[in-house]
C-alpha cells in the first residue's frame, strides 16, 4: 500500500524525467538549429533547470531505503554529471560546469531547507534567563556608553569589504560542509552582547548536525570528537567566523572585543561571578584580547581579566593592532610545526 511519501516520490521522479527529456531536447536543438544565445541567458536557463532537476531526483531517491547522507551527495553528483556531459559540445562549454554545479547544489539546498533546515539553533535561552542577564548587567554596569564614530565607520567599512571579497571561500565552505554532513549550513549561537542584551552569534557549522542533543549546550574541546573533517579545518583558519562579518554590520560586534559567551553559559559564570559583566560595556567582538594572549580554552575568570584590559584601552588604534597580531595567530603560528594557540610575549610587548 502506498502512502503519501510514496506517491510524493513517485511524482518527482515523473518531474525528474521529464525535466532530463527537456534538457535533451534543447542541446539537440542548440546544438542542430545553431541558435544565437546569449552566454549569460544559456547559464541562467541551465542553471534553473539543473535546480528543479537535482530537486526532483532528491525527493523522489526518498521512496528508497538507503543512507540519507548518500541519497544528497547522489543526487547532487547525478545531476553534474548528467549535466556536464549533455551540455558538453555547446559554443559556451565553458559556462556548463559554473552553471549546473550551481544550479544542482541549490536545488538540493532547498531539498534540504524543507527536510533538515539551514540553521541550527540549539538550546536558545529562555525569557526568564535572559531577563536575568540582562537584569543582572544593569546591577553591576549600568548603562554602557555607546560606541565611537570611527570604530563603527571602520566597522561598517571592513565588514561591507570583506563579505563582498570572501563570496568564494563561502560558496566553497558551504559545499564543504553540505556534502561531507548533509544538514544545516549554519550554527546560530544566543549570545550576550554589549549591556546584556542577547543576540544570535552566526558560525558555519563545524560539528555534526544535533551535536548537543546528549550533552547539552556546552563549549567545544580541544580535539572534540563531535567536530566534522571540514569543521576541523574551518576553526583551524577560522573561516567559521565568517557569518560573523553580518553580526559586525548589523551593529551587534565589532571586529575587537572580548569574544561572545552563550548565554546560557553567562547566567551560570554570574550567579558565582557578578563581575563577569564588566566584560560586556563594549560590544563583543570577532577578535579578542584574551584569545591572542591567552587561548581559547582559558578559565572564564581568566578571560574576565584580559578583557577588562581591553575595555580600558579600548581603542581605534589598538583595535588594529589587535587584527594584525590575530592574522599572524591564525595565518601564520597555527601552521608552524607544533601549531601554537596564542601569540609570543615578545609579540605583545
Amino acid at each position: 500500500m502506498l502512502n503519501n511519501r510514496n506517491w510524493q516520490s513517485i511524482l518527482f521522479w515523473i518531474i525528474f524525467f521529464v525535466v532530463g527529456i527537456t534538457c535533451w531536447q534543447l542541446t539537440m536543438i542548440f546544438l542542430n538549429w545553431n541558435i544565437p544565445i546569449r552566454w549569460w541567458s544559456f547559464g541562467l536557463a541551465l542553471g534553473l533547470l539543473h535546480v528543479i532537476f537535482s530537486y526532483a531526483l532528491l525527493e523522489g531517491l526518498f521512496i528508497i531505503p538507503i543512507d540519507t547522507k548518500l541519497q544528497y551527495r547522489i543526487s547532487f553528483l547525478i545531476s553534474v554529471v548528467f549535466g556536464v556531459l549533455l551540455w558538453w559540445g555547446h559554443p559556451y562549454t565553458w559556462a556548463v560546469f559554473p552553471a549546473v554545479v550551481l544550479g544542482s547544489f541549490l536545488g538540493c539546498l532547498i531539498a534540504t531547507r524543507r527536510h533538515l533546515g539551514l540553521w541550527e539553533d540549539n538550546f536558545p535561552p529562555t525569557k526568564e534567563i535572559r531577563a536575568a542577564v540582562y537584569q543582572k548587567h544593569c546591577e553591576v554596569i549600568g548603562d554602557p556608553p555607546g560606541e565611537s564614530l570611527p570604530k563603527r565607520i571602520f566597522d561598517l567599512t571592513l565588514s561591507m569589504i570583506g563579505l563582498i571579497l570572501s563570496t568564494p571561500v563561502w560558496m566553497i565552505s558551504l559545499f564543504a560542509i553540505w556534502f561531507e554532513d548533509p544538514g544545516p549550513l549554519f550554527f546560530v549561537k544566543n549570545s550576550v552582547g554589549k549591556g546584556g542584551f542577547n543576540f544570535h552569534q552566526f558560525k558555519l557549522r563545524t560539528m555534526i548536525r544535533d551535536a548537543e542533543v546528549t550533552t547539552g549546550p556546552i563549549m567545544a574541546l580541544e580535539g572534540d570528537l563531535r567536530s566534522t573533517k571540514v569543521g576541523r579545518f574551518l576553526r583551524k583558519t577560522a573561516l567559521d567566523e565568517l557569518p560573523q562579518l553580518i553580526n559586525i554590520l548589523q551593529g551587534d560586534m565589532s571586529f575587537v572585543g572580548p569574544r561572545p559567551q552563550r548565554t546560557v553559559l553567562v547566567f551560570e559564570y554570574l550567579q558565582t561571578m557578578p563581575e563577569f559583566a564588566e566584560r560586556h560595556r563594549v560590544l563583543p567582538g570577532l577578535a579578542g584580547l584574551a584569545q591572542v594572549a591567552g587561548h581559547y580554552y582559558i578559565t572564564p575568570r581568566q578571560k574576565l581579566r584580559y578583557d577588562r584590559i581591553y575595555a580600558r584601552h579600548a581603542s581605534l588604534g589598538f583595535d588594529l593592532k589587535l587584527i594584525l597580531l590575530a592574522f599572524g595567530l591564525v595565518f601564520y603560528l597555527r601552521w608552524k610545526p607544533g601549531g601554537a594557540d596564542r601569540i609570543p610575549r615578545n609579540w605583545l610587548h
